[in-house]
């Protein structure tokens, strides 16, 4: 069906249409809406229709009629006596308003006659300055009409936990910005009622932003310091500071180079987007990433003014960017990346742009993507979204950068295929997220989204847009599942990135300053995993605790396909469970259901990534702990989990579980250490390191 924009009329010919209820209303909190739709003074003969149409990213309750006690409850009632029907439906067509509820007339209504919706719903979980609801007619069967766009502003939750933020390299004694990113329970800014101690640092206070509590904090030692948020719903530790003697060559800066906002698929507009990049995340870099064949040309020069005038160098680098979005058949989503303030803009299709006079620009087929920009100064990222790349179809002088993960999943399979094609690719992570959040997206209800948002780190000589851009043609970046871990490698001296020839195997150094205790160092030749640093517990050391954790994907591809159901029991045969919690789980829609002495169960879907429970175990040596999920279910001795952990794994798709038992010392959170590859072959060879943390997260 036709991709093009839906025809407007406001005048009330066909109807019009009100909203009473709540506003704004909290994220995720539920409340009455109620929608009075009068029809026009022509009415609406049998066989009309009336839609009310939410954008894509939408985890509003979805409406329903049939059941009162059942999330989404909307009851219509009709001025006079009229036949109806109702559905629920997905429609491309109207591709970024997908999420239909359809009322459909058997009857006539009347003229200036008509029903009122009455719908019971959770809010969506991400904050937005005016949720939209689109509301279509069609009168007959005759073409749909949108006669006006409903909205409700979306405010955040009660202060869930904070996350304290600061430069990864300072100076000694130097003054800098230290920020409190005080989050609710959904990833949306919240507020404190008051400030927490700032521990490890002299700090005075700056004027609070919206869920930001600031400061400006000195370190008067050289080495490697974290802070704490003391107390309170919003207590934290920050990310790994580096304090330097002198100036350091390169700093440390992080960011997300794969969002996007209303202009596309996304929520919120793109001055919000850049502003809750820089502001709310605390990112030094984002770009903005919409859907080419949603663009319209004055979507793009908008895209470009907005991008530039939050271009501020030294403080915070937007950098102009674009999705080119064909089908998988086609080549697959790719990230493209301008250097400047402004660039023609090229799509695979106008399928859902009214405008057709730039037809002819159109690039359908990777191949002519890779022509049209070969030999210029663009830099193409490959993704697994929504169309994942064909990595059959590479040019390496353009795709220099591969995203391993992103909210669609954590995508390991996405680089070790590149890597087995010989592929040279720098690493990176983002959101790939369609809130309006970038640097610090949620997957909400899961509804499009499974896990959160990655960042990608960067050294850079200065925070400057040049600057980036050399680094990323450089391939000289890092990925993490949305930590700031410290990561550093270098083969012979040369860093991230770097090709050269070597007359023998390289000396590898690597040094890792993590945001929790370091579960494990890999290091791999391309797919080959070739030195492990197994940084656990001897058993000794081992305490009364036990993590069972599971992850997988039920096929590699986009959150549809890579999303997996975990919800499962754990039970003991003799002796009991106590202090039962969650681990990594992503939403509040995940995690613990109950807990019992005996029996635990929970609820979990992973894209790759791993959610778990941890739990303290009094039981004999022969109790058996049995584990039953949809995906692998196993029992094991409790007494045998002292020689090790227990891993069952499964593949097509791939997925596993391990139960092991906690360390009472959860061990270091820096490690370093240099290596030379035994076994290295003649030829090229991509050296590269995987950080697994004990919460779960990752850097590579």
């Amino acid at each position: 069906m036709s991709g093009l924009a839906i025809r407007e009329d406001p005048s009330g010919r066909l109807g019009r249409i009100g909203l009473t209820g709540p506003d704004p209303v909290v994220a995720g909190m539920a409340g009455t809406w109620t929608a009075r739709f009068r029809a026009g003074p022509e009415g609406l003969p049998p066989g009309s229709a009336v839609a009310f149409v939410r954008r894509w990213p939408s985890d509003w309750d979805v409406p329903q009629c049939h059941s009162a006690d059942r999330p989404g409850f909307t009851a219509l009632e009709f001025e006079r006596p009229c036949r109806h029907r109702w559905r629920t439906r997905r429609s491309v067509e109207w591709h970024p308003f997908d999420h239909v509820f359809e009322i459909d007339l058997l009857d006539a209504l009347a003229p200036a006659t008509g029903f009122a919706a009455r719908f019971n719903l959770r809010a969506q979980t991400f904050i937005e300055e005016a949720s939209p609801l689109s509301v279509r007619v069609r009168a007959g069967d005759g073409e749909w009409t949108e006669i006006g766009q409903l909205s409700v502003e979306v405010v955040g939750a009660p202060a869930h936990r904070g996350i304290l933020i600061a430069p990864t390299d300072i100076v000694a004694d130097e003054p800098f910005e230290l920020a409190l990113r005080v989050e609710d329970a959904w990833g949306n800014p919240a507020a404190l009622a008051s400030r927490p101690a700032i521990e490890g640092a002299a700090v005075e206070n700056l004027p609070d932003m919206p869920g930001v509590l600031r400061w400006t904090a000195r370190v008067a030692m050289p080495g490697t310091v974290r802070l704490t948020a003391a107390g309170g719903p919003a207590a934290a530790i920050s990310n790994p500071i580096r304090v330097h003697a002198v100036a350091p060559a390169r700093r440390l800066y992080w960011g997300d180079i794969h969002a996007q906002c209303l202009i596309g698929c996304g929520a919120r507009t793109i001055d919000a987007f850049f502003r809750h990049a820089r502001d709310y995340a605390r990112i030094d870099f984002a770009s903005h990433q919409a859907n080419c064949f949603l663009v319209s040309s004055p979507e793009w020069r908008e895209t470009e003014e907005v991008t530039t005038r939050h271009h501020a160098p030294g403080r915070f680098v937007s950098l102009l960017g674009l999705e080119w979005s064909a089908d998988t058949a086609k080549g697959g989503d790719r990230n493209l990346y301008f250097p400047g303030d402004a660039a023609p803009i090229t799509r695979c299709s106008h399928e859902y742009v009214d405008d057709k006079s730039d037809l002819a620009s159109d690039l359908p087929q990777a191949e002519d993507l890779h022509a049209n920009y070969r030999g210029t100064k663009t830099l193409i990222a490959l993704h697994v979204g929504g169309r994942t790349t064909d990595l059959r179809r590479h040019d390496p002088s353009l795709e220099r950068l591969i995203e391993v993960h992103s909210t669609h999943a954590t995508s390991e399979w996405f680089l070790f295929e590149a890597l087995e094609r010989g592929y040279r690719m720098g690493v990176t992570a983002g959101s790939d997220g369609v809130d309006g959040r970038p640097g610090a997206s949620h997957p909400g209800h899961q509804a499009v989204r499974n896990v959160r948002g990655g960042l990608v780190a960067v050294p850079l000589p200065a925070l400057t847009r040049e600057a980036l851009w050399e680094a990323l043609a450089a391939r000289n970046c890092y990925a993490t599942t949305g930590e700031r871990i410290r990561l550093e490698l270098s083969a012979d001296g040369k860093p991230m990135g770097a090709e050269y020839d070597a007359r023998i195997p390289p000396l590898l150094s690597v040094a890792v300053e993590g945001t929790a205790s370091l579960e494990s160092v890999e290091i791999f030749r391309g797919t080959t995993p070739i030195h492990s640093v197994a940084l656990r517990p001897t058993e000794a050391s081992l305490s009364d605790r036990v993590r069972i954790a599971w992850r997988g994907a039920s096929a590699p591809g986009n959150f549809s396909r890579a999303r997996m159901r975990w919800d499962g029991t754990a039970t003991l045969s003799a002796g009991r469970f106590s202090d039962v919690e969650g681990y990594a789980f992503d939403t509040p829609d995940e995690g613990l259901l109950s807990a019992t002495a005996g029996r635990i169960e929970w609820r979990s879907m992973t894209g790759g990534d791993w959610d778990g429970i941890v739990a303290r175990i009094d039981a004999p040596d022969d109790a058996i702990l049995s584990v039953h999920t949809p995906q692998i279910s196993t029992a094991v001795p409790v007494g045998t989990l002292a020689a090790g952990p227990t891993r069952v794994a499964d593949d097509e798709p791939l997925r596993e579980i391990e139960i092991r038992r906690l360390p009472v010392d959860p061990g270091p959170t820096d490690w370093q250490g240099m290596f030379r590859d035994p076994s290295g072959r003649p030829g090229w060879n991509a050296y590269w390191v995987r950080v697994r943390q004990w919460d779960g997260a990752y850097a590579w």
